[in-house]
């Protein structure tokens, strides 16, 4: 039981779509405007998934 528990843990693992994402990096000498900009931007460039399949 515990082998084929494990075996269909890899194979949903192995089945699951990898996903990319860029990370962005926040300064702390920024300001809340340039913050507000930056994550303006990368919320235009990574929106969220299509769930819809």
């Amino acid at each position: 039981m515990n082998k084929l528990l494990i075996l269909l843990m890899i194979l949903l693992y192995s089945c699951s779509s990898t996903v990319s994402r860029t990370d962005i990096e926040f300064s702390d000498d920024i300001t809340f405007e340039e913050f507000k900009l930056q994550l303006e931007e990368y919320s235009r460039n990574n929106p969220y998934p299509n769930i819809d399949y």
